[in-house]
């Protein structure tokens, strides 16, 4: 009969158990797949900490607001503001305004001339009354008047005392084409008192003895002439320039332009850009609302973008407002886009500054 096999006084270890598959060989902790796998699996199955309130307060606050201003940047927002002329319209401006390049000191110049064009049936209908009518009355008024150019407080008192003025001589003025003459000529100067250069630029014109405003009208013929043509470069206007170049060496002092600046390439400038604004003129009043709007816009954007960031998914169980989009946000970058010139570094709208 055959022996028992001896009773063992311990069990020998059971052979481990195999990982699972996601854990041997290229999925190990220490495999490449692995190291990116786990890692991924980690951020799906780690604690993720819940957002504050204080934090979730100030996103909705700064949404509340940014569907406000981004909905009404959307309606105001127009096809046309993406126009290549009308883009350098824009830029023109900034560069103007900022003294930088070639369009440096020349915003002033621009302005007068601009103003002159403008104001140039007043100040020739002003010329013709003091040519026209010469009784003395009329000539103390004329003198008056031109003694006040040269020194009033400001536009407000030199309005004042013309009326005074005009009511008492015109009191005296015996013809009854006199006294409208004269009235007249009070309308006019009141008419260039709607603008703070308008007086400074009669006052020129009388300082330098430029009686003949005909090279306003000159100028403004060359503009309107420009109506069709297209105005991206300044360089395809200076033909004209040339030949129109009498009228704006008569100006040069009276729209104060520099000797630096006294050349066909300066004037060329400033004709395109005027060109450019009495074509573009009432679409920038809309474009520089859609811009205030933008830049209101985007303190809020900036809360709440800060605050998304500082709270990632990966770490953060976000609300579902986090996923909300953000109205104007396209807006924004479209123009961020078309206004910005990464080789000259230059952004035309500065968001963060204006």
């Amino acid at each position: 009969m055959e022996n028992p096999s001896p009773t063992k006084l311990t069990d020998e270890p059971s052979p481990s158990p195999k990982p699972p598959w996601w854990k041997r060989g290229l999925f190990s902790p220490n495999g490449m797949i692995g190291q990116w796998f786990h890692k991924l699996l980690g951020r799906f199955f780690q604690t993720r900490e819940m957002v504050s309130d204080s934090a979730i307060f100030l996103h909705g606050r700064a949404m509340t607001d940014i569907r406000v201003l981004g909905k009404n940047a959307e309606l105001i927002d127009n096809e046309k503001f993406g126009q290549d002329e009308f883009l350098v319209f824009i830029k023109l401006k900034y560069l103007l305004s900022r003294n930088i390049g070639d369009y440096a000191n020349l915003y002033e110049s621009i302005r007068l001339l601009q103003l002159a064009i403008e104001a140039k049936d007043s100040f020739i209908a002003i010329d013709q009354t003091e040519l026209s009518f010469r009784g003395s009355k009329q000539q103390d008024f004329y003198k008056y008047t031109e003694d006040l150019l040269g020194n009033y407080e400001n536009i407000d008192v030199f309005r004042e005392n013309i009326q005074v003025k005009l009511s008492e001589v015109i009191a005296q003025v015996k013809t009854e084409e006199g006294r409208v003459a004269l009235q007249a000529y009070s309308k006019h100067l009141n008419r260039l008192c709607e603008d703070d250069l308008g007086l400074k630029l009669l006052s020129l014109f009388k300082a330098f003895q430029l009686a003949d405003y005909s090279v306003l009208r000159q100028i403004s013929d060359l503009i309107k002439a420009l109506d069709k043509q297209d105005l991206q470069s300044y360089s395809t206007l200076i033909s004209l320039v040339m030949a129109n170049y009498n009228a704006f060496e008569s100006l040069r002092k009276i729209i104060k332009v520099s000797d630096r600046n006294h050349n066909p390439d300066n004037y060329a400038r400033m004709v395109q850009y005027i060109a450019l604004n009495y074509r573009h003129g009432l679409s920038f009043i809309k474009f520089d609302e859609l811009m205030s709007i933008l830049k209101r816009w985007y303190r809020p954007y900036q809360t709440l973008i800060g605050i998304r960031e500082a709270h990632p998914p990966h770490l953060y169980k976000q609300p579902l407002a986090f996923q909300e989009p953000i109205a104007g946000e396209s807006t924004y970058f479209k123009y961020v886009n078309w206004l910005t010139d990464k080789k000259a570094g230059i952004t035309y709208i500065d968001f963060e500054t204006d």
